[in-house]
């Protein structure tokens, strides 16, 4: 359901725990305000609290639930009849009795109760509590510990200067890393690394489903509709030859650009302008462009 329209009789309806919802709103629309009643209903229907789990897809919004949800029991726990009835009455669309009274005022010393307090969880946590009840199913040791990022950035560091210290042994390794380092800047380079780590799993189906690296670069060059060895000198000058661009718009443009502000536009009109006519713009690496050719 969309939360449009009457939100608050939205938000009441997607809060029942008797249904089955899908709550679909833009940001600060109040999506975690419905989850958070959702489990206030849960809890004061019976439910018992280590019985609910919440998962998230942040770290942030599961910390943000659960504050949520611990500061309205806290108040439950404090606040006169009154006020406590008047929120459950709008919670619940119905005045409560004094049973759900009771309840509500028992409900945070029993989450307190809860070991770890209510599972509310990312999606990662959640994984990690599957692989650590069942570890032999999966495959892995038992009593394994999950690796924070700290210590995850430290190892891709360590590998990362393995690889380099490797590579200038020479090889293929060091053949493949002159390539790269000659197609990226130095301050990219890390970045390239931790990208290239991030998708390993993806590349590698990518590779192993081709049957090898060659007959994916054939598969891009044809999906590039380019003959393969092309190079890049190649690309450029099939770029500037007169048929591939128009070249009346591009001289309005330099036009246009000479016109403008006197640090940047003016000199790149004048540097289009330059090359439409006859030049070699060796400060861009344009290949020479003849006019007519």
């Amino acid at each position: 359901m969309s939360v449009i329209g009457d939100a608050s009789a939205a938000q009441r309806k997607a809060a029942d725990p008797g249904a089955s919802v899908w709550v679909a709103a833009s940001a600060g629309s109040g999506k975690t305000k419905v989850l958070t009643d959702r489990v206030l209903s849960l809890l004061l229907s019976g439910t018992r609290p280590e019985r609910i789990l919440c998962v998230t897809f942040t770290r942030a919004a599961a910390a943000e639930m659960a504050m949520r949800v611990n500061n309205r029991l806290a108040l439950w726990a404090t606040e006169p009849d009154a006020a406590v009835g008047a929120e459950i009455a709008t919670l619940l669309d119905t005045e409560p009795d004094s049973e759900q009274l009771d309840r509500a005022r028992r409900l945070f010393a029993q989450v307190l109760d809860v070991p770890g307090g209510l599972k509310i969880q990312t999606i990662h946590g959640f994984c990690q509590s599957l692989l650590g009840r069942f570890p032999l199913e999966a495959g892995i040791a038992p009593h394994f510990e999950a690796m924070d990022e700290r210590s995850a950035a430290e190892l891709m560091l360590a590998a990362r200067d393995t690889v380099l210290v490797a590579a200038r042994r020479g090889g293929d390794l060091g053949a493949a890393l002159a390539i790269v380092t000659g197609h990226i800047e130095e301050t990219r380079f890390a970045e390239l690394m931790i990208r290239l780590d991030r998708d390993r799993g993806r590349i590698g189906r990518l590779i192993a489903s081709h049957g090898g690296v060659a007959p994916v670069a054939e598969r891009i060059y044809r999906l590039l509709d380019v003959a393969p060895g092309l190079s890049v000198d190649d690309i450029a000058a099939r770029a500037c030859q007169d048929d591939a661009f128009d070249g009346a718009d591009l001289a309005l443009a330099a036009e246009a650009l000479r016109a403008g502000t006197e640090k940047t536009d003016q000199p790149r009109g004048r540097l289009i302008a330059g090359w439409l006519t006859a030049g070699v713009i060796q400060e861009i690496g344009l290949p020479r462009r003849h006019a007519g050719a």
